[in-house]
């Protein structure tokens, strides 16, 4: 039995083992404590009021992770998770530092649980320790934890990790109590990233590789109903549920393809910078299909021959993580073949080049120990550089821009940044670059996005009649409620400069039927109050408040009702001002 194996190995090398994985895993990233909000984390965490108040919080934890209509698209439902960002809250503040804490202590936990993995697994240490190295250097783990939004898949390979453990242990020991810790574990853990509902598959892989069928085959069941009933109520929270109506045949060399890309992120983790494109993935089919058909084959032997590949046969259970995204049709995400999938699969290239030394002979010790060395100082190198590349928005969007001048998605996040800043005309330029290099790509149309911004940007850059129809045009033919939301706004907008402001509450009146949100409420207020009508514009401002707890004053709006109107120059009303950070 494994228990008997790990019984005789020294207590004490075991525990220096230890210490050093814990001790290299937090020196690797503390330069990420540093680092900035980025990206997804400016709606996730620092503006998100489902995370300053545990109110809102408690009132939308049956909503999407992404709430309407930002992301209207993304079909998530991560309770646990945002509760993470929640505490964080708690603990920090709105101070980024304690959020990288938290990625970065998560990370180092998930480091050693895959060293006591393979530890329980095949009972040697050493071959262990090198697994959870090649783990904790992989140099494509940077973005999960350099970036705050990466935590969903730091979490998940926390709690598949402890239900594997407890599962083994369960298998090997037969006892009921690690049973009950599987079942512990799994439960939540589907609750911070849905990928989970795979688990029922490595259970079963890892049953088959002990050969304990018998003892695992009801657990198995339970484990399986359970994915079932939670992929049903994930469904009808995040509206995903016609998902895989858009699947067909025709997609069968997509996924062929892409079988092929993550294995060559997992297999050799080096890449020209922390992003894959689509452009990539498009202009290189043959050679994702010569490495889908190498790890195909490298399978094949690692299960015909599991008792030779010990710990490559612990790693197989894992990969069965990459199956949620391997089409990129279906993936709710950009781009839709993203390096940060292959978070925990990544053990298995460890555990295949840790299996591979260990068939070479005692000769080849002094040689392998040099390879090990050197192969440690390169990932550790390249796994730093990558890590700058999250620092903040300005610089991700400046080196990803520069090495990937055709992909449009970079475009617009960066102008929306010069737009924040007041640099209107320089991010109505990146924005118009976005959509010229876009139209090309059809793996997630952006132009619907950049045309709503262009809107926003004429309507403040002197050309507000021009902002006023492509918002019009995107209201009238887009498909998607979160756009025609916005386009609603704009449209509002436009109508309160002209003072048309009966008109401006019509389509305000439009809008909320799609969805409601503060942004809807004090724009509403704003007309309200310039009509004079403030028992209604007081309500709004609550109805704001109540969306938005966090929210502070809006360019002097509870003066303008406490006010009545009355500025302190006593010449009218004020005009809107930007949203600070918070609003």
């Amino acid at each position: 039995m494994v228990f008997g194996k790990i019984a005789v190995l020294p207590r004490r090398l075991t525990l220096l083992l230890v210490l050093v994985i814990l001790v290299v895993n937090l020196l690797l990233y503390s330069g990420t404590l540093g680092f900035d909000f980025l990206k997804d984390d400016h709606v996730l965490v620092e503006n998100n009021p489902r995370v300053k108040s545990g109110k809102a919080f408690l009132d939308t934890v049956g909503e999407r992770f992404f709430a309407f209509p930002d992301f209207s698209f993304l079909h998530y439902w991560r309770p646990l998770t945002l509760l993470s960002y929640r505490v964080d809250y708690l603990m920090w503040g709105e101070n980024p530092w304690g959020f990288h804490v938290t990625n970065v202590l998560i990370n180092a936990a998930v480091a050693l649980l895959v060293f006591l993995f393979f530890l329980a697994w095949s009972g040697r240490a050493i071959p262990a320790f090198l697994v959870a190295g090649w783990f904790s250097l992989f140099p494509l783990h940077a973005e999960n934890v350099a970036w705050i939004s990466g935590r969903p898949d730091l979490l998940a390979a926390l709690f598949v990790l402890a239900a594997a453990l407890a599962f083994l242990w369960f298998l090997d020991s037969g006892r009921k109590s690690f049973l009950f810790f599987t079942f512990l574990w799994f439960v939540p853990g589907l609750l911070v990233k849905e990928n989970l509902v795979v688990f029922p598959v490595i259970a079963l892989v890892l049953t088959w590789m002990r050969g304990r069928w018998r003892r695992g085959r009801l657990p198995l069941v339970g484990l399986a109903l359970v994915s079932v009933a939670f992929a049903l109520l994930h469904a009808a929270i995040s509206g995903s549920g016609g998902m895989l109506a858009r699947a067909s045949f025709s997609q069968v060399p997509v996924v062929f393809q892409t079988i092929g890309v993550y294995a060559r992120m997992i297999l050799v983790p080096i890449f020209p910078d922390p992003y894959f494109t689509m452009a990539r993935f498009e202009s290189s089919p043959l050679e994702w299909t010569a490495w889908a058909v190498a790890a195909l084959l490298i399978l094949a032997v690692v299960m015909w021959k599991k008792n030779r590949w010990t710990l490559s046969s612990g790693a197989l259970g894992f990969l069965a993580l990459m199956l949620p995204v391997l089409n990129p049709v279906l993936v709710p995400s950009y781009p839709p073949v993203a390096i940060r999938f292959v978070y925990l699969s990544a053990v298995f290239g460890g555990a295949l080049l840790v299996d591979s030394g260990l068939r070479l002979g005692r000769k080849w010790k002094p040689a392998l120990l040099v390879a090990i060395t050197l192969l440690g100082v390169a990932l550790s190198w390249v796994n730093i550089v990558y890590q700058k590349y999250f620092q903040d928005d300005e610089t991700f969007y400046a080196r990803m821009i520069l090495n990937h001048p055709a992909d449009g998605s970079l475009y617009l996040p960066l102008a929306l940044k010069r737009a924040n800043e007041k640099r209107y005309e320089e991010a109505l330029f990146l924005v118009r670059r976005g959509i010229s290099v876009a139209e090309s790509r059809h793996w997630m149309d952006i132009r619907e996005m950049a045309a709503l911004l262009e809107a926003n940007l004429l309507m403040v850059t002197g050309d507000p009649e021009a902002g006023f129809g492509r918002a019009q045009q995107i209201e009238r033919e887009s498909t998607r409620e979160g756009m025609r939301f916005k386009a609603l706004l704009i449209m509002a907008k436009y109508h309160e400069m002209r003072q048309e402001f009966s008109r401006s509450l019509f389509d305000l009146d439009r809008a909320e039927m799609l969805g409601t949100t503060a942004e809807l409420f004090l724009q509403r207020c704003l007309v309200l109050a310039k009509m004079g009508r403030w028992p209604e514009a007081e309500a709004a401002m609550d109805k704001a408040r109540r969306l938005n707890p966090d929210l502070t004053d809006f360019a002097g709006l509870s003066r303008l009702l406490r006010g009545r109107g009355k500025t302190d120059s006593g010449k009218g009303s004020p005009q809107p001002a930007p949203l600070r950070r918070g609003e």
